[in-house]
């Protein structure tokens, strides 16, 4: 029997958001600690992963669930002659036993008729049969909402990759206005306020799935009011999940929040001198774009992060670095005050890890 994304989670199809992020970590780890490596059944995961954590695409493929399924092609059939018919010969046999005979006959030339009657069919039209039923029901919604989809569901220094990975040897490179027009739409300006309103500080952040944005939590923890503000548009935010360990921070995004998510992309696939974007709002200026390098990839107690040239300013926090695919590879997080051009972003594949941890942020080693 065929595994339904619950089955291969192995979750009720009734469990939280919380509860499928745990069981996709705690399936994944058995793959990946049995020390066989299995990209198929990984990539079964992640699609799994994807399509349950976000509300609008677990919404669809719980309908797709419920449909009953397409009945299989009918083949046409010739009928088999009656038992006593008579045929040149068989004068002199047993009329039972020639009646038997003729209808064993009859169903043999049935049979072929029909084969050749399909064989013929595809010829004339030109088509191949129809593949075997995968194995779960596809999806139709790529991003997701809980937890944001990531190329490297695995996470830094074991990255994975859905069926296909994403990454920017798959796709043509923009140049800096191309990938600003891209995802400048998903670039928007975090705003903290105290109990009475006042601002007391802010970032950036970038729209990972519907209604989801990311961003720092060192931003989103600093005060009890959270706005997400996109041109001259204002959005309440709450915070859905806060991995300070990561320093990252989800948010969930009230009032129409409409922006398209980003692509997110892949820390394998990123390498030393490669260019770089970084978009964000330092010093408050909205969708501010700055260009540089992959200065080095840098180990830290958490794993691998990305220095880069690009600058960023306070107010950068939560931005997004982006490749010149225009796929998000980094969450710029800090810059090191005392050396000059000296900036740092998380990896984006972390946001598929996010957990609620406390803890203080990655530390250069």
């Amino acid at each position: 029997m065929q595994k339904n994304y619950y089955q291969v989670l192995r979750i009720n199809n009734d469990a939280t958001p919380e509860q499928i992020v745990q069981a996709y970590r705690r399936a994944r780890d058995r793959v990946t600690q049995s020390g066989v490596e299995d990209p198929d059944t990984l990539a079964l995961l992640k699609d799994a992963f994807e399509a349950l954590s976000d509300p609008g695409s677990r919404a669809d493929y719980d309908q797709s669930l419920s449909a009953p399924p397409e009945p299989p092609p009918r083949l046409r059939t010739v009928a088999a002659p009656p038992s006593d018919f008579s045929m040149d010969g068989d004068a002199g046999h047993d009329k039972s036993d020639s009646g038997a005979r003729r209808k064993w006959i009859g169903i043999v030339v049935a049979v072929a008729a029909a084969l050749i009657t399909v064989i013929i069919g595809f010829l004339l039209g030109g088509k191949s049969p129809a593949p075997p039923a995968a194995t779960v029901v596809a999806r139709s919604v790529t991003n997701t909402s809980t937890i944001p989809v990531s190329s490297d569901p695995l996470g830094s220094g074991q990255a994975s990759a859905p069926a296909t990975p994403q990454n920017a040897a798959n796709t043509a490179p923009r140049t800096g206005d191309q990938v600003f027009a891209e995802v400048s739409q998903s670039i928007v300006r975090i705003v903290v306020m105290d109990e009475s309103n006042n601002p007391i500080g802010g970032g950036s952040g970038v729209v990972t799935a519907r209604a989801t944005v990311i961003t720092n939590c060192h931003v989103a923890l600093k005060g009890p009011i959270i706005e997400v503000r996109a041109g001259k548009d204002s959005f309440p935010a709450t915070v859905a999940l806060a991995d300070e360990t990561y320093d990252l921070c989800q948010l969930t995004v009230a009032g129409g929040f409409s922006a398209p998510a980003v692509e997110v992309g892949n820390l394998q696939y990123v390498r030393t001198g490669q260019k770089v974007f970084a978009i964000g709002a330092p010093q408050g200026l909205d969708l501010t774009i700055s260009e540089g390098i992959v200065s080095s990839l840098r180990e830290t107690s958490l794993g691998k992060i990305i220095q880069t040239t690009a600058p960023i300013s306070p107010g950068s926090s939560g931005g997004g670095l982006f490749n010149i695919s225009g796929q998000l590879i980094g969450i710029t997080t800090f810059q090191h005050r005392t050396g000059q051009n000296l900036n740092f972003a998380v990896p984006a594949d972390w946001i598929a890890d996010m957990s609620p941890r406390g803890g203080s942020g990655p530390n250069l080693q």
